[in-house]
């Protein structure tokens, strides 16, 4: 059991006069003997610990009281060298931690931090003017870093617990909104404006709907084995030999989301710009990578310089004010299979969601009304190569 006592001359009955500090002794879960001491007049509350860990030992909920005495920064530090991460994902928490919990929680004792004192971070950054998809995604992470420390019993409550995010409990997703999705006539424009070695870049997101990173890891050799679609395994990382976010240069074979790749359908209009794109840029490399770096032969293009060359095309094209990005390219996609009639599932698998359930959040709503976006030549032939290749997916499964 917890005792209260004091190490000093005094007598045990004038304990409550002097002036010496209590000492809460007790044994923590394991049976090791611990102490905390309280000022002459903190005495309730040394009562109270004793009680508390009394109570917390029989519940089976006791926490070491000196990790809980921990700093936020501390314990943040601790959750990232957990596990593997990549490189990119690194650099995005540490920017993440770095503008939007240092100033707040940094220096906090990680066991102070209640539900109140998150709730106040989201004001303060609704306060600030970021966007609301943008607080979804920091809400995730921070309930993330709460509830390791919660298992790992560095904290003996989880203070996320009542944080929502989008009205419910774990994911950050949004819908995407109609003015996020570039039309059939501002995609062509883009292409058009687009320097001619990353034409078919445009293309390979909008008609096959890959990631930038995946579209710029693009290669003859996934391409030709089978015939109408394409094997998503490559990805360009941020990070590689130059070592600074954009700039890398390295390919892994792990998309994300999935270690195992997945098969895209190719429409033959995109078919018809790739023999484009190989007929005046040959494939280098074992692989026939398509994307070759501007200065360096033998090298893929970093990001940095992808965006540079998206934005002006963008620019070129009279888009500047519609802030398109490359993702929106990939939204256009699932748009036109949507359109298309392709269940919500199947677009989760060729797009390479992590579940349908992501799928449902960022793009149920265009469902209604679907139909109304094939409104040209051009549109009801990329909803047919989608339908018949939807088709091949479904003979194969017969």
């Amino acid at each position: 059991m917890a005792s209260i006592i004091k190490r000093c001359d005094c007598k045990v009955g004038a304990w409550s006069r002097c002036s010496h500090s209590w000492v809460v002794r007790f044994r923590d879960a394991n049976g090791r003997q611990t102490e905390e001491s309280f000022p002459h007049n903190k005495k309730k509350e040394a009562k109270n610990l004793a009680v508390k860990v009394e109570n917390d030992k029989q519940l089976g909920v006791y926490v070491d009281r000196k990790h809980s005495k921990r700093t936020f920064e501390d314990c943040w530090d601790e959750w990232m060298g957990f596990g593997q991460r990549e490189d990119s994902s690194i650099a995005q928490y540490k920017s993440i931690y770095k503008n939007h919990f240092a100033d707040m929680f940094g220096s906090r004792r990680i066991g102070s931090i209640t539900p109140s004192d998150l709730i106040e971070w989201e004001s303060d950054q609704k306060e600030r003017g970021y966007k609301p998809y943008g607080i979804e995604g920091r809400k995730t992470v921070l309930k993330s870093f709460l509830k390791y420390c919660y298992e790992a019993e560095i904290i003996a409550k989880y203070p996320g617990k009542t944080i929502k995010v989008n009205g419910r409990n774990e994911s950050a997703y949004r819908p995407v909104e109609d003015h996020e999705i570039p039309s059939t006539g501002e995609v062509m424009a883009i292409y058009d404006a687009m320097r001619p070695a990353y034409k078919s870049s445009v293309w390979i997101q909008a008609g096959c709907g890959l990631r930038v990173g995946e579209a710029l890891a693009f290669s003859r050799s996934h391409r030709i084995m089978r015939e109408g679609w394409y094997f998503v395994q490559n990805q360009l990382t941020t990070f590689g030999s130059n070592e600074g976010q954009g700039r890398g240069v390295y390919v892994k074979n792990e998309p994300k989301w999935s270690r195992k790749g997945r098969w895209v359908p190719v429409p033959p209009s995109v078919a018809d710009e790739l023999e484009k794109h190989e007929a005046f840029w040959e494939p280098w490399g074992e692989a026939g990578w398509y994307y070759e770096s501007e200065t360096y032969q033998g090298r893929h293009p970093s990001r940095t310089t992808y965006t540079s060359r998206w934005d002006e095309a963008v620019r070129k094209a009279g888009l500047s004010e519609k802030g398109y990005t490359p993702k929106g390219l990939r939204h256009y996609f699932a748009s036109m299979a949507i359109a298309a009639g392709v269940p919500l599932y199947e677009v989760a698998r060729w797009m390479g969601h992590s579940s349908t359930k992501v799928t449902e959040q960022v793009y149920a709503h265009l469902v209604d009304g679907a139909d109304e976006r094939i409104t040209g030549a051009f549109e009801a032939s990329l909803a047919d190569a989608f339908r018949s290749r939807l088709q091949v997916v479904s003979d194969d499964a017969a």
